[in-house]
């Protein structure tokens, strides 16, 4: 299996069972080497997050066809579109052999359709079709923001983020080959190589994790000898930069569902760290015992500010539920705040019911906490994953 099989296949597993797009990834990828990973990952995401300007494009030629006969000629159509360098002649010769593969009837049209698409995708002055983002989402974002910057912010959905290494400083620093300081986040590279990354990651050298994320760890401010509950602490990021500042002292409690704990378990092994454990537990009614000097609730959500990593979180129509799960969350962790303890409320999604709302809703039941810190990270703006993150202080 090569990368454009592996994003064919997990595109239709996506499409037949509902799953996450990089659930089925990781399940399509096992078996290929770091570059072809990279590249099926690139494959599907450019799909998925142009899908609606691709279909557009595709209806003026295709009236009706099979799904997985449409999904090779999106394949086609984003390479030819949005990927540089791909000659028209060798993704229409991948196509027709994919088709060959899963449906041999339409090798024929499949070559012509892309014989037939124009050099560069159709124009629309229809932001929600130019960028394949829901309409409702597009309206929301428009009285959240003046219009000079909706299509800045649209665009960054689509946009290829790097990838960012927060390095494990509990280890003795070595030059690594292949990575850019950040510059302005302290301890922070971007790696464009997927086989240096790999690399970095088994070694325990660094953790993947975006500077919204970090921030969110220098608000909560964990130091060493503190103790600090992670409530949601999958897939394991905050938890370890969280350690990484405590210098590995102290005592950091991380928990979340069980089938989510091996993950976060095998990173902190990873990493060095020995100041950490890890429990099953519902974080909106467990009872850890004990008061924490920090606590950390960064809630399931519904994941609108990480739509450049997470593109099928679009095609979400229901986000309804998040706030009430949200603020059980908070009202539980925060009996775990020692008085003069911070609780820090964080989430990665850019809409107020899921943010402000909670935050408000908690305050208005809760004269025990003082708001010091309420910020939105947009990512047209800072450049990061969008994120919200207030800190909450205990009188």
């Amino acid at each position: 299996m090569n990368a454009r099989e592996a994003a064919l296949s997990a595109l239709a597993k996506q499409r037949r069972g509902g799953a996450r797009l990089d659930a089925a990834l990781t399940a399509a990828v096992k078996g290929l080497d770091a570059r072809e990973a990279a590249l099926a990952a690139r494959l599907c995401y450019g799909v998925t997050q142009n899908r609606g300007r691709i279909d557009l494009a595709l209806g003026k030629y295709v009236k009706k066809t099979q799904p997985q006969v449409l999904d090779i000629l999106r394949l086609g159509a984003v390479q030819l579109w949005f990927f540089d360098r791909v000659p028209r002649y060798a993704l229409t010769d991948e196509a027709v052999r994919l088709c060959k593969k899963t449906a041999p009837h339409a090798a024929g049209m499949v070559n012509a359709v892309l014989q037939k698409l124009p050099d560069t995708p159709p124009e629309t002055g229809d932001l929600s079709v130019k960028y394949s983002l829901p309409e409702w989402f597009c309206a929301r974002i428009r009285r959240l923001l003046p219009p000079e910057e909706w299509e800045p912010f649209f665009a960054s959905c689509n946009a290829i983020p790097p990838v960012y290494v927060q390095r494990n400083t509990l280890k003795v620093f070595q030059e690594m080959p292949g990575l850019a300081a950040h510059g302005s986040v302290p301890e922070c590279y971007t790696v464009s190589d997927p086989a240096v990354l790999d690399g970095l990651l088994r070694s325990g050298w660094g953790i993947v994790a975006d500077p919204a994320a970090k921030r969110c760890v220098e608000v909560l401010a964990p130091e060493p000898g503190a103790r600090v509950w992670d409530t949601c602490a999958a897939p394991g990021g905050k938890t370890l930069m969280s350690v990484f500042a405590m210098q590995n002292k102290g005592r950091l409690f991380a928990t979340d569902r069980a089938e989510k704990l091996p993950l976060i378990r095998e990173a902190l092994k990873r990493c060095g760290v020995t100041n950490a454990e890890t429990r099953e537990a519902d974080a909106s009614v467990y009872a850890p015992g004990m008061l924490f000097d920090a606590v950390l609730c960064d809630v399931p959500c519904s994941g609108f500010g990480v739509l450049r990593k997470k593109p099928d979180i679009r095609y979400r129509t229901e986000v309804g539920y998040f706030p009430g799960i949200q603020l059980a969350i908070l009202r539980n962790a925060a009996k775990a705040a020692a008085p003069g303890g911070v609780l820090v409320y964080c989430t990665c999604t850019l809409l107020p019911e899921e943010n402000e709302g909670v935050v408000n809703a908690f305050l208005s039941e809760n004269n025990t906490f003082r708001e010091e810190e309420m910020t939105t990270l947009w990512p047209h703006r800072s450049g990061t994953d969008g994120f919200f993150i207030c800190k909450l202080k205990k009188l």
